[in-house]
């Protein structure tokens, strides 16, 4: 289950791609006419610039280990995301579960429980198998054994509702003083 900061990944992105224009534009205005002449009012670059082959590979090398880079970053952030919760397949039959009625079967169950703020509920394929990764938000001075009990009931529904048990993450952040982990029925 990867999860990542997303404003993280897109400001990394930004830097590297201004940084490979930058670099982009320096090449071209040593060696391109028309690149010089657009970006003379903006800075002064020199008639001629003598630049040594060598060195234009090297350069060129460090882009491209820059956009390599840049593309195994943005290949290994969030995988394993799925919105499928549960697939069955009997004979030609096929039936698929969303996360949308796990979401829905959570946060009905636990509408009724005085310490919970909100629950996000996300579903991930982890080794082949989906598994379910539950955030419940506390409220302040909460009492997290409750919590964790209307959490525990709301998997059994679920459970109940989906006619199998589904691996499921329960994470309680917010009112408690430390963050509290329970893994239920890991595969």
């Amino acid at each position: 289950m990867t999860s990542s900061n997303r404003t993280i990944n897109r400001v990394i992105l930004f830097v590297l791609g201004l940084v490979s224009v930058v670099v982009g534009l320096a090449m071209g205005a040593g060696v391109l006419p028309a690149v010089r002449d657009a970006l003379r009012p903006y800075m002064t670059i020199p008639d001629r610039v003598e630049v040594p082959a060598a060195s234009l590979w090297v350069v060129a090398a460090a882009c491209l280990v820059v956009v390599v880079l840049a593309l195994v970053w943005v290949l290994t952030r969030g995988r394993g995301g799925t919105a499928i919760a549960v697939r069955e397949s009997v004979g030609d039959d096929e039936v698929t579960v969303n996360v949308a009625l796990v979401r829905d079967v959570i946060d009905h169950e636990l509408a009724g429980v005085r310490d919970v703020v909100s629950s996000k509920v996300d579903v991930y394929t982890v080794r082949k198998h989906r598994a379910a990764r539950l955030r419940v938000a506390v409220r302040r001075g909460g009492d997290a054994v409750t919590v964790l009990d209307a959490v525990d009931a709301a998997i059994t529904t679920l459970d109940r509702t989906l006619g199998r048990q589904v691996p499921v993450l329960v994470h309680l952040t917010g009112g408690t003083h430390v963050p509290v982990s329970k893994v239920s029925r890991v595969v």
